[in-house]
């Protein structure tokens, strides 16, 4: 059994683990009207997001991923250590999901790795999207799991000017 084999062995259980671990007081699949806009146009998910956490679980610095959604309906970024592409589909009412993902096969340090296979098994489970009143996204997947919360890579770029700037004083 090569590495790549034995790494993936060892990191679904754990992602299964740590997935079964989170909890949230977010409603799952049917958010409520106080936390935004449900998604219902591809219009809406269009440009590129990087993704702040994944349930309870914050992620951030380097390896934020980061998803892209274009035209005609298809997806694409960086999961953490690898690159994705793919399909979503939008239905009329409202419902979200995510077809098979094509990824490529980097290894990187284990935190990372995991990360990555937490991102991919939501993405998997995806069931709604909803835009916050702040412009964040939040996809919702199964009953007790926490939403994925990302926000617009131009909030982000601007995030990080500024904290930029506020180094230089």
């Amino acid at each position: 059994m090569n590495i790549r084999m034995m790494l993936a062995c060892l990191s679904f259980p754990l992602v299964g683990a740590l997935s079964a671990c989170s909890t949230t007081t977010v409603s799952s699949f049917h958010p409520s009207a106080s936390e935004g806009e449900p998604v219902e146009s591809p219009e809406q998910l269009e440009g590129g997001w990087v993704v702040y956490s994944i349930g309870e679980r914050e992620v951030e610095g380097r390896y934020s991923p980061r998803i892209a959604f274009g035209k005609p309906q298809r997806v694409g970024g960086m999961a953490g250590c690898n690159r994705f592409l793919g399909d979503y589909e939008l239905g009329a009412d409202g419902r979200l999901s995510f077809g098979d993902m094509k990824l490529t096969r980097r290894i990187c340090a284990d935190p990372i790795m995991l990360q990555e296979s937490l991102l991919l098994n939501r993405l998997r489970g995806v069931m709604s999207g909803v835009v916050t009143a702040e412009g964040e996204l939040l996809l919702f997947g199964g009953q007790g799991m926490g939403p994925i919360r990302m926000r617009p890579e131009a909030m982000n770029e601007i995030g990080n000017a500024s904290k930029a700037g506020d180094s230089r004083g």
